[in-house]
């Protein structure tokens, strides 16, 4: 069989785009069959490459290259066993020449994208536009013919590319990059959108902030990202909210000076209007998205600093309420240590603010504590951990912190509130506020 042959045998059938929602059984068969045989494929395909590495073309290497990197993922298509060969076909191409990338995006991906245009993006500069491009209907032309999706895991060959370009090319192929990129992270659906934020965060670890300036793309990546804060119901959101978050923190980090005004703005931007304002009003029931916002807010509250005393109020209140949540709602194991790990970093970024707050952290705190340690013998409000890795010690620890940390920040404390608690019960309290 020639090397077409063998390539063409593995392009990945378009219906694994909607695998999860095919009704038909045979459907179904034929693309689990695929599956095994593409394994099959791909182990002859590493053969070939060990054995021609030094006689295949350019074009050929790219080939493979394509072929290959939509199997190097997390995808209904891949198999452990398909992933485990692809990314060792890979290998063999580790830290590509420049060419060699370029033969990639000219010829394999651009094509894909090219009759799905991004209205704000020049496509032959990968500049951002002073005006949308086909006037105010263009957002909603660029979701028509979107011919790329026909062709499953082209996301990841971007992504291939991307964590291949040095630092210096850029530049000479931003018009390549952008247009494929800003597609995925403004397509209406969460699964694009996380690809395109993986994307984007593998591109700022390389890229120039003068050439994101220079074009303008840094303010539609930002833009872009927090977009995807407003994605609170798919099967993504758990990924792509930490995901958006880490990846806008990056970017802030990038395009700004350490102390500016310019950061601190964007930084509060990021936390009031991206995840104070997008995510919490609306995942009171949504569990997944609220724990994923909690876990990510460590970080912008250490940047922050003092500045997140502004959002005090709301903070304390969002971390606080599932310690203890009310009798008809419900809480889980991760998101109480999550919020407790949330909770000391802002203790930690405002202690001159928190004398106003002690009372309330301290209710909360204790009232979790006697849950934990002494449970009803009802089924309570609170569900077990998803992964089994968080025990009830977990949030034992996690409590301790808080006071621990509540202390450095409000001595006072040590006089007036923990002595009012070990009055009240020693036995329950004293592991809690033991040393502090």
């Amino acid at each position: 069989m020639s090397l077409d042959s063998v390539l063409a045998s593995l392009r990945v059938p378009s219906d694994f785009n909607r695998y999860n929602d095919i009704p038909e059984r045979d459907v179904i068969a034929r693309l689990d069959r695929w599956k095994e045989d593409a394994l099959r494929t791909l182990k002859e395909l590493q053969t070939r490459v060990v054995q021609e590495r030094a006689e295949l073309s350019l074009k050929q290497q790219a080939d493979i290259v394509s072929t290959t990197s939509v199997f190097d993922c997390d995808a209904v298509w891949v198999t452990p066993d398909s992933e485990g060969v692809a990314h060792d076909i890979l290998y063999t191409f580790s830290e590509p020449p420049l060419p060699l990338v370029v033969q990639i995006l000219q010829y394999s991906l651009k094509p894909l994208f090219r009759s799905n245009p991004h209205p704000s993006i020049n496509l032959e500069t990968g500049r951002k536009l002073t005006r949308p491009a086909g006037g105010p209907m263009a957002s909603q032309d660029f979701y028509d013919s979107q011919t790329w999706k026909e062709s499953p895991g082209a996301s990841n060959v971007l992504l291939w590319c991307v964590r291949n370009i040095p630092s210096t090319a850029y530049e000479d192929l931003w018009h390549l990059v952008i247009p494929p990129l800003m597609a995925l992270l403004d397509d209406y659906e969460a699964r694009y959108k996380l690809i395109g934020v993986q994307v984007t965060s593998a591109m700022l670890e390389r890229v120039p902030s003068a050439v994101l300036r220079r074009t303008g793309v840094d303010s539609l990546l930002m833009a872009s990202l927090s977009r995807s804060l407003t994605q609170l119901q798919s099967p993504e959101t758990p990924r792509l909210l930490p995901a958006a978050i880490s990846t806008s923190l990056t970017l802030i980090q990038l395009m700004t000076s350490a102390g500016s005004v310019e950061r601190f703005d964007q930084l509060c931007a990021l936390l009031g209007d991206g995840i104070i304002g997008s995510i919490w009003p609306y995942a009171s029931d949504r569990l997944p998205a609220l724990l994923a916002s909690i876990e990510a807010l460590p970080p912008i509250i250490q940047f922050l600093g003092v500045g997140c005393a502004r959002y005090l109020k709301v903070l304390v209140a969002q971390l606080v309420h599932p310690l203890a949540p009310l009798e008809y709602e419900k809480t889980s194991v991760e998101l109480q240590v999550s919020s407790l790990r949330a909770l000391s970093a802002v203790i930690n970024a405002c202690p001159e603010r928190i004398p106003h707050w002690k009372g309330t952290i301290l209710n909360g705190v204790a009232r979790c504590w006697v849950s934990v340690v002494d449970p009803p013998k009802a089924p309570d409000a609170r569900e077990p951990s998803a992964d089994g890795n968080l025990s009830p010690e977990t949030i034992k620890q996690e409590l301790r912190n808080v006071c621990s940390v509540l202390m450095n920040a409000c001595p006072s404390v040590l006089q007036e509130e923990y002595p009012r608690f070990m009055a009240a019960d020693a036995t329950m309290f004293d592991d809690l506020l033991r040393n502090k």
